[in-house]
């Protein structure tokens, strides 16, 4: 009853305060992650430490869900169409992030913590792959909000569309090296990427063979009620049978919205009821959950390090941003302006930082990974808008009438 009771005012109280933040003119999300903050052990105390060691059933459930989403942004004419510049910008930007973030984290960890190599690699890796995803929730308000128009708005939609695969991808091989490392075990290059092979090519069959099957079983859903049913109990199977084959599980519930979204239009079919019954609920009790990690005395002591991730992080995607246009010819607008848009971070990368902690290898250090991270997500969500609005308005896409 307890649990029960904590879930209830979760759910009401992030609904508040997202409410709050939409008069703010702040995403909702932004209103989830001060509930969560607010209600946390460190602060409130509403919810209580016992509740978060036994809240992995919450986030994992989440994770399939916003990871199905992302995947369905993906069919292949609309990733066709996005052209050239879209795909080099995307991998300019997210690898520049993840590799610039990795070596200034090491820097940091080596030279001012004193922490010893293999931990400070170690540790660094992860947040550099926490770098490259960004949340598209806060650019595409401002988008909506403004009706802005123009090349830089096309090219934001389409990075921050494949951003998040980008960032798992990434996410796979910084968590990798980082388990070698944390556990002592020596690193064998070709394992390792056998390893990587098995579990993103692995997770990408297994998320195909649950998006057909589940292609199929929607000729029989005759209410979208039932598409609700059909959809999450396919997710939910997904994650867990690629938990058990040991390959990716979110690439692989990405996977199963890949190859719903490319099944003629078989999405139509899935995105109204998903977007209308269950996006919000879902959104709600994974952001005030995953905030709620957040340990305030944690994250004072650890304020530089949030400050250092968040402008190495913008550092490499205007950098990457920069390369990546100019190598494909992108007009000189998007080069200068579109790093601004990609500012706010959120969603995911939470979710990522919290599976690195739930593995027992990072039980030590993970608090630091989702306090940081977390720390850092209230930063991008807070200026991310104003970033974004920035970005838009200096490249003259935006309309005020």
């Amino acid at each position: 009853m307890e649990n029960l009771f904590e879930i209830g005012l979760i759910l009401l109280i992030g609904y508040l305060f997202g409410n709050l933040a939409n008069l703010l003119r702040l995403p909702r999300v932004s209103g989830y992650i001060l509930a969560g903050i607010v209600m946390s052990p460190s602060l409130l105390g509403f919810i209580d430490r016992e509740f978060l060691e036994k809240a992995e059933l919450i986030t994992h459930a989440s994770l399939s869900i916003i990871t199905f989403l992302i995947g369905a942004n993906l069919s292949w004419s609309k990733v066709k169409r996005l052209g050239k510049s879209i795909a080099m910008i995307t991998l300019g930007e997210a690898e520049l992030a993840f590799l610039l973030v990795s070596l200034v984290m090491t820097l940091y960890f080596s030279l001012i913590m004193g922490e010893g190599l293999s931990l400070a690699v170690a540790l660094a890796l992860l947040f550099g792959a926490l770098a490259s995803p960004t949340d598209p929730s806060a650019t595409l308000a401002v988008i909506h909000e403004f009706r802005s128009r123009g090349p830089l708005t096309t090219t934001v939609l389409g990075v921050t569309a494949l951003d998040d695969a980008t960032g798992i991808v990434n996410f796979v091989l910084g968590f990798s090296i980082a388990l070698a490392l944390l556990s002592g075990t020596s690193i064998d290059f070709l394992s390792l990427l056998g390893n990587m092979g098995y579990q993103i090519f692995g997770a990408l069959i297994v998320g195909a063979v649950a998006g057909i099957l589940m292609f199929l079983l929607g000729r029989f859903a005759r209410r979208r009620k039932e598409v609700i049913t059909l959809t999450v109990g396919t997710l939910f199977l997904t994650f867990s049978i690629a938990r058990m084959l040991g390959v990716d599980e979110l690439l692989s519930t990405m996977s199963v919205g890949i190859t719903i979204a490319n099944l003629g239009n078989a999405w139509e079919e899935f995105e109204k009821p998903l977007e209308n019954y269950v996006e919000d609920l879902i959104f709600t009790a994974f952001f005030v959950v995953g905030s709620a990690f957040l340990d305030l005395r944690v994250l004072l002591g650890f304020f530089p390090m949030v400050v250092v991730y968040v402008l190495s992080r913008f550092a490499g995607k205007f950098a990457g941003t920069y390369i990546g246009g100019h190598l494909s010819g992108a007009p000189e607008k998007v080069k200068r302006y579109l790093a601004f848009a990609l500012f706010p971070q959120g969603g995911i990368v939470i979710g990522l930082a919290l599976l690195a902690y739930q593995n027992q290898e990072f039980k030590e250090v993970g608090s630091i990974l989702v306090n940081v991270v977390i720390g850092a997500t209230v930063v991008h969500e807070l200026l991310g808008p104003v970033a974004s609005k920035f970005a838009l308005s200096r490249a003259g896409e935006i309309s005020e009438g």
